[in-house]
């Protein structure tokens, strides 16, 4: 069933004219397709198009799962790198600088490096900290 929350009129886009162009960077950076960004925000590829071309902005319950996808913040898409940051979840405030640059890093790479990431961490030596390697790993 298609999402019937899609979209905006082109009178938001307009006024929003970075929206398409952070959708397309944030969709070339993920490797996806239109397609499958249009299968997991529920709605159709011609919505997505319109996104992309700047006639349209998705609506608040699809962008949320846009941003979901893209593995960016709701807030970024609609006003870029100045958006207000969103609250943090009270356990990001335990992670080290190291533990936030591997899920950075998690969070950027392809499904496919994500699955070997996953699968390495399976089978990988459960080592005490004191035994892993120091370098060029901050333990801020």
């Amino acid at each position: 069933m298609k999402n019937m929350n899609v979209a905006h009129s082109s009178d938001e886009a307009e006024h929003n004219p970075g929206f398409a162009e952070r959708l397309a960077v944030a969709l070339k950076r993920k490797g996806a397709r239109q397609n499958a960004l249009a299968h997991y925000a529920e709605c159709t590829q011609q919505a997505v198009s319109k996104w992309l071309k700047g006639h349209q902005v998705p609506r608040d319950k699809t962008l949320m799962l846009v941003a979901e996808f893209l593995n960016v913040t709701p807030e970024y898409l609609k006003f870029g790198p100045s958006a207000p940051l969103p609250e943090l979840p009270m356990m990001l405030t335990y992670v080290t600088a190291a533990e936030a640059e591997l899920l950075t890093r998690y969070r950027e790479s392809s499904e496919k490096g994500k699955r070997q990431l996953w699968i390495s961490s399976q089978h990988a030596e459960k080592l005490a900290a004191v035994d892993l390697p120091k370098k060029g790993i901050s333990t801020d």
